[in-house]
C-alpha cells in the first residue's frame, strides 16, 4: 500500500470509527496503527511492518495468527449455521460440544456454561447472577461487590476495576461496588515488612470492611488470581488462602475470574459452578 492510499485510510478512520480506551483528541492528530495480517505471535501493518504482539489480541488469541485449522472450523461452521442464539431452550451443536469440553477442563465436578461476547459482558453476568441469585431468596439488600484487579469497561464492570482512569468522568464507580487493596508486595509492603505481614495486614484491611459495610450487604467478591492488566502481577504467598477464611467466615462467595474467562481461547464466558 502506498503513502497515498494509508492515509486515506487513517482519515476515513479518523471519520468514521470511535476507538475504545483511546485518547480521541490526540488521534486526530496521531498515526493511526493500521494492522493488515498475522502469522504466529506477529501482526503486520499495511506497510509490511512486522510487531511481536505481546498482548495476544487482549488475550483472544493465544492460539496465535494464521491458525489453518481455526479458519477451516469457522470457514465450515460459518456455511452450516452462522449465527443462532440461545435464548428460549434454543440450541446447536458447537454450543453443546463445547459447553461439555469446558466442563470437563475446569476444576470442578458440575457447572453450567454461560456463553457471552466478551470479558466485561461476562463480569456483567457475574452480576446479574449474584444480584437476581440474592432476590430469589430474599436477601435484597447483599448486593454490594468487592473487587480487585482488572474487570471491564462496561458500566458494572469497570465499577469493579480498580483502575481510577476508567472511573474518571464517568461517575464511576457506582454504588455499592468497593475495591480492596491491590497484593503487589513489592509495591505496596511498608518498609520492613515481609510478605507474610503484609499478606495479614491485607486480610485484616478486607475483614475491616466487611464489617464497616455489614457481611450481609455483600453479594460477592470478584479476583483477578493473577493481574493481567496490572502487569501480569502474582500475589504473595498464601495471600488468596488468607482472604479466603476470612470470606468463609462471613459466607462471601469468592469470584475467581480465572474461572470466568476460562473459554477466552474460543470466546468469552462464565463458568458457574454448582456447589
Amino acid at each position: 500500500m502506498n503513502n497515498d492510499q494509508l492515509k486515506n485510510l487513517e482519515q476515513i478512520d479518523k471519520t468514521n470509527l470511535f476507538h475504545p480506551i483511546t485518547n480521541l483528541k490526540s488521534h486526530t492528530s496521531e498515526d493511526v496503527l493500521i494492522l493488515d495480517r498475522g502469522e504466529g505471535i506477529y501482526v503486520y501493518d499495511k506497510q509490511g511492518k512486522r510487531y511481536l504482539e505481546g498482548l495476544a489480541g487482549l488475550w483472544c488469541t493465544s492460539l496465535g495468527y494464521g491458525v489453518k485449522e481455526l479458519a477451516e472450523a469457522a470457514s465450515e461452521q460459518m456455511t452450516k449455521l452462522g449465527y443462532a442464539s440461545l435464548f428460549t431452550s434454543k440450541s446447536h451443536e458447537p454450543a453443546i460440544l463445547l459447553s461439555e469440553k469446558l466442563i470437563e477442563m475446569s476444576p470442578y465436578d458440575k457447572g453450567k456454561v454461560f456463553f457471552g461476547n466478551s470479558g466485561s459482558d461476562a463480569n456483567d453476568t457475574q452480576l446479574k447472577l449474584y444480584t437476581y441469585y440474592n432476590n430469589a431468596l430474599g436477601n435484597t439488600s447483599k448486593k454490594k461487590i468487592i473487587s480487585m484487579g482488572y474487570h471491564g469497561v462496561t458500566v458494572a464492570s469497570a465499577s469493579m476495576t480498580g483502575l481510577p482512569a476508567q472511573h474518571k468522568l464517568f461517575d464511576l464507580p457506582a454504588d455499592g461496588f468497593f475495591h480492596i487493596d491491590t497484593p503487589h508486595f513489592y509495591r505496596g509492603a511498608l518498609e520492613n515488612e515481609n510478605e507474610e505481614q503484609y499478606v495479614q495486614r491485607l486480610t485484616q484491611n478486607l475483614d475491616d470492611l466487611i464489617c464497616k459495610e455489614g457481611p450481609e450487604t455483600i453479594a460477592a467478591m470478584i479476583a483477578e488470581p493473577l493481574m493481567g492488566a496490572g502487569g501480569v502481577i502474582i500475589p504473595p504467598t498464601n495471600y488468596f488462602p488468607s482472604i479466603q477464611k476470612v470470606l468463609t467466615k462471613y459466607s462471601i462467595p469468592l469470584i475467581d475470574e480465572l474461572n470466568v474467562h476460562l473459554v477466552e481461547l474460543v470466546m468469552f464466558g462464565v463458568l458457574i459452578h454448582l456447589t
